[in-house]
């Protein structure tokens, strides 16, 4: 059986557990989740824990403007690892458990999800609205075979986040406009000490997505490996030069973490920043607030993310949470009235995080964020402001729902590179073939 065969009888599995036990059409009438009095319990499904979600918060303020509707808030995990969360939820639509509201962080595996039928379409509920997304939400996600299904939560921006302390003694200004070959000097600038006790001047996680095409999220277009229409993008020349500068600056300079101890050791990348371990850190302006255990003893600033060449404007991907709602919810109708609330009001009320809604005030929300978090005064507010009045979003449209395979197989072939096992010729050339390979399994 070829892949794509395996491919679509994997989603039809998928789908055919995700409905059990699902209501017909958008009604929001039926027996699960709706108490004697009227009143709907919604089961609200994500990753946040609830210091990160601040979720007795939100959900007290929700109820008491919506008498009739309840919200459950239940963290899959404590850890905020996405990633588990995903495995979790699968599981639990597979089951046929109750799934009302639930919550992607990238739209990678929410058109996954899509795909597999877990996710309801709200094109009746935003006309009913006569609600315009792309008039009332930043960088919302793309529709998908001419439907909506979802609508942006918080904003992630892609930055830099940097140990101004650090900076400071190496007597480097917190950039405002600079390019990766800039990054590399002032990684270098910023490495010092041996052995156990190096500090690196940079370091780069594992996540394929991010990590492994560092260059080519500065584009104003084609961002990922294989295009939205899912052709390959593998002879983007931007592609290797990622994998070059990751290689120079891990193997040839010393000046970011090598993969091989991210690995070995199974780093992370809060634990490498907020040890300062690590000076820089390229990650998402979720940072401004979801510290994990960590709390800075030092000051955290932010930089825009590097472009590629001076001339450039400053692209960055400009994407995140993505909120929905349950195939098989028996309450659509109430879940659309949380997730639209939650995605304006909610977010304000939460404090944790940018809303992509345009209404929000960026000075404002980032006042009320930093003061939010366990130590205000580590946060410099001036560079983060900046840094996301500045930015410039991409176009990443939707990607098809075969990209995490094509991701992993990528992932497969550059580690090598990365590791020392093989040179970068060899490396693109095995793994554009793999690109391709998959591109033409999965043709419609």
């Amino acid at each position: 059986m070829n892949l794509k065969r395996l491919g679509v009888l994997f989603c039809a599995l998928i789908l055919v557990f995700a409905i059990v036990g699902c209501s017909n059409g958008e009604k929001s009438s039926g027996e699960g989740g709706k108490s004697e009095d009227g009143v709907v319990t919604l089961k609200f499904h994500h990753w946040y824990n609830d210091e990160a979600g601040n979720w007795d918060k939100v959900i007290a303020e929700f109820e008491k403007t919506h008498p009739k509707i309840k919200v459950e808030s239940v963290p899959l995990v404590e850890n905020l690892n996405h990633d588990e969360y995903l495995k979790k939820l699968d599981l639990l639509a597979s089951s046929g458990e109750q799934l009302d509201v639930l919550m992607f962080s990238n739209h990678a595996d929410f058109a996954k999800r899509v795909s597999a039928g877990l996710v309801a379409p709200l094109d009746s509920f935003i006309e009913k609205e006569g609600l315009n997304v792309e008039e009332e939400y930043n960088s919302p996600p793309s529709k998908i075979d001419g439907s909506y299904y979802g609508l942006p939560a918080k904003l992630v921006t892609n930055l830099v986040l940097l140990n101004k302390d650090h900076l400071d003694a190496a007597g480097l200004p917190v950039p405002t406009d600079w390019t990766w070959d800039d990054y590399q000097e002032y990684a270098k600038k910023l490495t010092k000490g041996e052995g156990a006790s190096k500090q690196y001047g940079s370091y780069f996680h594992t996540w394929s997505d991010f990590y492994l095409v560092l260059k080519l999220l500065g584009k104003e277009d084609k961002t990922h490996i294989i295009n939205e229409d899912g052709t390959s993008n593998m002879d983007d020349p931007l592609v290797e030069d990622s994998l070059k500068l990751r290689y120079t600056m891990e193997q040839e300079d010393g000046s970011s973490v090598p993969m091989a101890e991210t690995l070995s050791q199974k780093l992370d990348y809060r634990q490498q920043f907020f040890s300062q371990s690590a000076s820089m850190v390229p990650v998402g302006s979720w940072m401004v607030t979801e510290w994990g255990e960590f709390t800075p003893e030092f000051t955290m600033a932010w930089a825009p993310y590097p472009k590629n060449n001076k001339s450039d404007k400053p692209h960055t991907i400009m994407q995140g949470d993505v909120i929905n709602i349950a195939e098989n919810s028996e309450h659509k109708a109430e879940a659309y009235e949380f997730i639209r609330w939650f995605t304006t009001e909610g977010l304000m009320i939460q404090q944790k995080s940018i809303p992509a809604w345009k209404n929000a005030d960026v000075e404002q929300v980032v006042n009320d964020l930093v003061a939010s978090t366990r130590k205000p005064d580590a946060v410099d507010k001036e560079s983060l402001i900046y840094t996301l009045e500045n930015a410039i979003p991409a176009k990443r449209g939707i990607p098809k729902g075969f990209i995490t395979e094509v991701y992993d197989a990528y992932n497969a072939e550059a580690e090598l590179y990365l590791l020392g096992e093989q040179d970068l010729d060899t490396t693109i050339s095995n793994a554009k073939k793999k690109v391709e390979e998959i591109v033409d399994a999965n043709k419609e």
